[in-house]
This record gives C-alpha cells, structure tokens and sequence, in this order.
C-alpha cells in the first residue's frame, strides 16, 4: 500500500485550489463566499459525503442529523468535508421500482466525485438499492471510499408481538381479510411494525447488502449489524469521518481492497446469513465493476459448503437484526465461518479480515448458530439450471417450508 506521507502536493483536490491561475482564484474565491477560510481547506483532504438522505426516505431518516457526525471525524482528522446530496431512492415510495434507479444513482454517485474537488468520500446509504449503487460509483471512481450503512430499524411490536418488516405485513393482511382482526388492530400493526428510522429488520436485501459491503471490506468491522437508533451507530458515523482521513494519505483506494477473494468472502457470508435473492444481482454487478468474474457458479460453489448460521428471519424462525446484533453482529458469524474465508483480504482499517475479527464472539448461540448446528445444513441460495432456465435460475430454501 503505498503512501502519501500528508504531502498536500498530491491531493486531487489540489488541482482546484492550489495553482497560482485565474481559475483556481475562482475556485477559492466561491468556497470563501461559502464562508470558509484558507486554511479550513488548504494542504488538507476534501472528504465527500455522498447523503442519500431526503424526506421520502424512512430508512435514512437519520442521516439528516447523521452527516453532522461524519463532519466532526472528519475535521477531528484534518479534513475538509463536502457534503453532497446523492438520489435516495426509497424502497417504501418509489415507483415503479428502484431497481430502474440502481444504475443510476450509481452514475450520480460516479459523476459527483469525478467532478468535484475531493479526494476521498464516505457513502451514506442502507436501503436495499443505495448499498450496490454506491459502490458502484465509487469502485469506478476509486478515489479512497469508505460506506456508512444506515443500520437496522428497532424491533417490531403489537400487543406483546415481535413483528418483522415484510413477513407479518402479509401475514396480518390474511389476517383481516379473513376477518380475525379488526381496522384498528390494523393501523396498529402499521404503526407498530416500524418504529424507528432505519431499514427493513429483517434478513432482506438491505441488510444483506450492507453485510455484503462489510465483507468484502469496505465498511468498519461490525458496522453493518449496529442497529439505526443505537448510539454506537453515531459514534461508527464519527468514526468513518476520522478513518477516511487517513485512508486518503494512505492511498487505500477500492480496487486495493475489492479483489476476487473479497468478493468470494461476500458470497461465503451472505449463505451463512440467509440472504436475500437480490444479492446475487448486485453482488455479480459489483464485482465486474471491480474488474472481478464473478457468476452464479460461484454462488452455487459457496451454496454446497457454507451453512445458514443467522437464526434471522425469513430463514430463521424467530429473531431480526437488533438480536443478531446483540449478539455478535457480522464480526461473531464470520468467527465461526473462518474456514470459509479468506482471512488475508484486505479492508478500509488498512488491516485485514483475519485481524478485524480476531476478537469477536458470538454471545448468544441460538441467534447465531454454530456450524454443528445450523439453521439449514447448506447455503441460503441455490442455482438450479434446466429446460425452463437453461441459463440458470435462484431460490431460497431454507426459507422454504421443507
């Protein structure tokens, strides 16, 4: 890895306020009409922070106040930070689907950061779509680039019941379509079921998709898993301020961190956590923008050898995201899959997988299962080819009824 050793001469951002020309005077003279001063920018890294906050976007509701705690690591570390909006692409709202969007906010992602004077960038997103298209932009562009995932919304709760984003809405549904409960025990599941910012508590796309991103490297260790509401969730914020610094001293740019074996790590995880079907389209799509072949072979591969240990529901019976973080969270399920991974893969701490984790435990062993004992006995996808799909096709059995 090599090193800038703080030498301003090699930001990027230099190239905007460092020349003695008309042009860079224009550049200086417009951030002082914003109120800065020279030396709040000069000789320092100017840190992106792409916000894909906006008021249609439950799961990211916090980013609001959030971004305010990236600022403070960031000048905590001697940066300069550049907060600019990003699409928001909210899951709950947007029509017909965001999967028309991915691309996208991906472009938008690419182009604020290739035409803005930064040097490095944190990624704020979480909802199913934000997490790919994020790191899709910024592995194209491959200035050093860390992601802040929004984190889980609270647990679920109507009259004692622990509810589930997805699974007890159409449960319930049935429920008063068959006349068993009534209009008002109806709004109150509607209110109960999400009870606080964040994203779907379930095992669904965007918490395999953070999870994903956690595992291929580029997150801080356990960051996936800290649910929204947590005060731990504000200080990871701070702290992916402060880690961005250095990553761009450090030169530590996506493409050093995503090699095939990070992404190998990322399908490894994502069956021992029961992931979402969604993972492999974007999962397939990050990985070739990385310059990685990775294809639903490689899933079926992982499928045949790494068991579903997240007790998490669909694929789980009864526990959500904030159990799985209580715990142990991402770092305690990969302790018990090392064998399955590639432990010298490189991540955003500068440190590798093997090091982030060498600490972690599982502290609740219904929650996240031992490999002896696991929730299903193979990975959480399988691949099946045939007549109907000659190319290949996906389910997900173990959250199948047998």
């Amino acid at each position: 890895m090599t090193e800038n050793k703080k030498n301003p001469d090699t930001l990027r951002s230099a190239r905007w306020f460092a020349p003695d020309d008309l042009r860079a005077f224009g550049h200086r003279s417009r951030a002082m009409q914003m109120g800065y001063a020279p030396e709040e920018w000069k000789g320092r890294p100017v840190i992106a922070i792409l916000n894909t906050w906006s008021d249609a976007q439950p799961c990211h509701m916090h980013f609001k106040s959030r971004v305010d705690d990236v600022k403070r690591g960031i000048l905590m570390a001697g940066g300069f930070p550049m907060e600019l909006p990003a699409l928001s692409l909210s899951e709950s709202f947007l029509k017909p689907t965001t999967m028309l969007y991915r691309n996208l906010l991906a472009m938008d992602a690419e182009e604020l950061l290739r035409g803005h004077p930064v040097d490095g960038v944190v990624l704020m997103g979480g909802c199913d779509k934000t997490t790919p298209a994020l790191l899709l932009g910024a592995t194209s562009m491959n200035i050093p680039a860390i992601y802040l995932p929004a984190g889980p919304m609270l647990r679920g709760n109507w009259k004692g019941k622990t509810l589930g984003s997805g699974s007890d809405a159409w449960k319930y549904w049935d429920e008063r379509r068959a006349g068993k409960i009534s209009d008002k025990d109806w709004v109150d599941v509607e209110a109960g079921i999400a009870r606080s910012y964040g994203t779907c508590m379930t095992m669904g796309t965007a918490s395999t998709m953070t999870a994903i991103a956690e595992s291929i490297g580029m997150t801080l260790p356990g960051a996936s898993s800290i649910p929204a509401a947590d005060a731990g969730h504000i200080r990871m914020a701070s702290e992916c301020g402060r880690r961005i610094v250095e990553m761009v001293w450090e030169d530590l740019t996506p493409k050093k961190i995503q090699t095939r074996k990070a992404f190998e790590n990322a399908i490894t995880v994502a069956m021992a956590m029961g992931c979402s079907t969604n993972a492999i389209i974007h999962l397939i799509a990050q990985a070739r923008r990385a310059g990685q072949d990775i294809g639903l072979e490689d899933f079926e591969k992982a499928s045949r050898k790494v068991p579903v240990i997240a007790n998490v529901r669909p694929s789980g019976d009864k526990y959500l995201m904030e159990d799985f973080y209580y715990a142990g969270g991402l770092p305690g399920l990969m302790s018990r899959i090392k064998s399955h991974l590639h432990l010298d893969s490189l991540t955003v701490t500068g440190r590798t997988l093997g090091e982030n984790i060498a600490r972690a435990e599982v502290y609740n062993d219904d929650v996240i299962r031992t490999v002896e004992n696991p929730i299903y006995a193979e990975g959480a996808l399988a691949v099946l080819k045939g007549n109907l799909a000659p190319d290949g096709c996906v389910i997900k059995p173990s959250a199948c009824d047998p």
